[in-house]
């Protein structure tokens, strides 16, 4: 059971981002995205003024020279100290990437990137332009639930992708922290322009290992009937050895490439095997999640009608689907959850939590009353 108790914390995180972000926002693809970390294109969104600069003969400080966002004139004397531990030094006369926030008097160093992405630079702010945009809760931004997503996805999706393994450095990093923390609904709209074989080479890349994730989200969006023959077997290997490395993904993309027929065979082999281990477990469930939370190749019903099955028939787990439930508003499983509680099958607090929460927000009387008791009985 230690590690279900692991679990709650992937659970609560979930919650918060839930209970945070509210119904109606397009929530990053859980697969690739880093609960704990904030990216660099995110902190160029909360951002007040962003330049690129060059160092002073002294060395001690910026002279900007190209201005992406904000009232900052061209040639202004700033001050600013680096967002990794050690500054980067400048190479082949890149200038440095800068940005603060009117929280903050002090200028941020992200690293150095080509005078050529200036332009880039400006399209990409523009589309953070989310008509519920709001300012940042702190600033320098350290953690994932303090920025406010207002970005327009549908077009820094094509901004983005060229530079995925750019041989800019910071452009790559940028470009791979968008799509990591990207709708996988979004990600979905690269289909008509994606290079299948890119992708493949970036995954038989065992640099880019970290990456893999994402890359395989994006071949099973690109790829086709032999790709999705060796997910079949990379998936068989898997399963043999109970490596959860990467299952996320791989399901997600065998699901995108072979479509709603596939989630019976996820259920048999995954969520009702009950000699799959509690990481396997997550991952498929995870990788359905990914399909619930978009519109394309499975319908969410189908996805709904899977976790429904996993309630009934894995009730100690069952908190562990509660938080995508709720995020999608599908409140079929409140006759399952009111089970749940009743038979007190669910141990983790984490899991009753979550629960709680579904049937706290149905507008279903039963399930609020059972929630009601169930607490009441528990002080």
């Amino acid at each position: 059971m230690k590690s279900i108790r692991r679990h709650g914390l992937a659970l609560l995180w979930a919650l918060a981002v839930l209970l945070g972000g509210g119904s109606g926002h397009a929530f990053a693809c859980a697969i690739c995205l880093s609960a704990v970390s904030v990216t660099t294109g995110q902190r160029l969104d909360a951002a007040d003024q962003i330049v690129l600069a060059v160092p002073t003969d002294d060395g001690q400080r910026f002279r900007a020279v190209e201005i992406v966002k904000g009232d900052v004139l061209p040639g202004a004397i700033v001050e600013a100290s680096a967002d990794a531990a050690e500054p980067a030094e400048p190479r082949g006369g890149k200038p440095h990437l800068l940005a603060r926030n009117g929280l903050s008097g002090r200028w941020t160093s992200y690293g150095v990137i080509g005078f050529g992405h200036a332009g880039w630079l400006r399209e990409f702010v523009e589309t953070n332009d989310g008509p519920s945009k709001r300012p940042p809760r702190a600033w320098p931004l350290t953690s994932a639930l303090q920025a406010v997503d207002t970005t327009n996805w549908s077009k820094r999706i094509f901004l983005i992708a060229p530079y995925l393994e750019s041989e800019d450095p910071l452009a790559a990093e940028i470009a791979f922290g968008e799509l990591s923390r990207a709708p996988y609904e979004a990600m979905r709209l690269l289909r008509p322009t994606i290079d299948a074989d890119k992708v493949r080479g970036w995954i038989e890349n065992p640099v880019l290992s970290p990456r893999h994730d994402a890359y395989l989200l994006l071949l099973g969006i690109a790829g086709n009937a032999d790709d999705a023959t060796k997910l079949e077997r990379r998936l068989a290997e898997a399963r043999a050895s109970q490596d959860a490395t990467y299952l996320a993904a791989m399901l997600a993309a065998d699901l995108e490439l072979n479509g709603p027929s596939r989630v019976a065979w996820v259920e048999e082999n995954y969520l009702a095997d009950r000699s799959r281990s509690v990481p396997e477990i997550e991952a498929a469930l995870l990788a359905l999640s990914v399909h619930g939370g978009a519109v394309g190749a499975i319908s969410r019903q189908r996805i709904v009608d899977a976790y429904r099955r996993f309630i009934r028939e894995r009730q100690p787990m069952a908190g562990f689907v509660a938080p995508y439930l709720s995020e999608w508003r599908a409140w079929d499983a409140v006759p399952d959850y009111v089970e749940v509680l009743r038979s007190n099958a669910v141990k983790d607090p984490a899991g009753q939590f979550a629960i709680l929460v579904y049937l706290r927000d149905s507008p279903d009387t039963v399930a609020r009353s059972a929630a009601e008791a169930f607490t009441a009985h528990a002080n």
